[in-house]
């Protein structure tokens, strides 16, 4: 026994004596560890994840050609308007198309999903920062 602690003392054990560590199931354990996921759930989480993936880099596939599209079709407005001889009326209809397909462009490359984020931010750390500035204005005054 171990007279400072009061616990009995621990024998090393020697190494041909040693015993097994202990099985549970087909993986071998050892003292204190945790045992992890099951490989099936790591997997179906996986495939998973690769089909979010995979739906997500369609969609910025499909969102990708359509610019191109788009930026196929102003450069041939702009060569059609860089025609001396078209007659007025042509030409306005040629501005108002090119107006349209810069106002699509834009909006092809702006996601409202993207200022989610930092909208919610902007909320959070502006009504904190009202809140302590109405907490300063109360100290200030008193």
């Amino acid at each position: 026994m171990n007279r400072r602690l009061g616990r009995p003392r621990i024998h090393s054990k020697k190494k041909t004596g040693a015993r097994p560590r202990k099985r549970a199931g087909n993986r071998w354990l050892s003292r204190g560890a945790m045992t992890p996921s099951s490989p099936r759930q790591d997997w179906q989480s996986f495939d998973r994840d690769l089909k979010q993936l995979e739906t997500a880099v369609q969609a910025l596939r499909q969102r990708w050609d359509h610019i191109q599209t788009l930026q196929q079709a102003q450069q041939q407005l702009e060569q059609q308007l860089q025609t001396p001889d078209l007659p007025p009326d042509e030409l306005q209809r040629l501005q108002r198309q090119l107006e349209e397909l810069e106002v699509q462009l834009e909006s092809a490359m702006f996601d409202w999903r993207s200022l989610q984020e930092p909208f919610w931010q902007a909320v959070r750390f502006g009504g904190v920062g009202i809140v302590i500035g109405w907490i300063l204005k109360g100290i200030a005054n008193t």
